[in-house]
């Protein structure tokens, strides 16, 4: 009996903790904040000519990189299709539409980057990511590709 009052309580603490965490989490009022602690502004996108033309369309190589502690993951941003004259390496990012999803788990201080060329450079501004503080090594290209 009494080996089952206390793992009642102790059942009873683990939801108290988990109600405390996710009121904690959800009071920061950050419509921004992907996780516990990062920031879509933390995934930083750089993008520039690469000097070459491909079918008579400038190539832009574009970069992006995780500044938060967290790995990143299911990063999607907005990419209006990625229209490109030139195969858009699919191992690093994966057009679904209007907008595209980084294929890979972003970590802190890693770049995913790619090339396209087109008339005019794209806009990749990031939407929606989550953040992986202390959950594994993250997502392979083969469970990106099977979302």
């Amino acid at each position: 009996m009494a080996a089952a009052s206390m793992a009642a309580r102790a059942g009873v603490l683990l939801v108290v903790a988990a109600a405390v965490t996710c009121c904690f989490h959800a009071s920061t009022g950050n419509a921004q904040q992907i996780g516990g602690r990062c920031q879509l502004s933390d995934i930083k996108v750089s993008q520039e000519k690469t000097g070459k033309v491909v079918q008579g369309q400038p190539e832009y190589w574009v970069t992006f990189e995780n500044l938060c502690e967290c790995p990143e993951d299911y990063v999607d941003v907005r990419c209006n299709r990625l229209p490109s004259v030139e195969p858009i390496d699919s191992r690093q990012i994966k057009v679904m539409d209007e907008l595209c999803m980084l294929a890979t788990t972003l970590f802190r201080g890693s770049k995913i980057s790619f090339t396209y060329a087109w008339n005019t450079p794209q806009d990749f501004t990031v939407v929606s990511a989550t953040s992986r503080c202390g959950e594994g090594s993250g997502r392979s290209l083969e469970a990106a590709l099977q979302n």
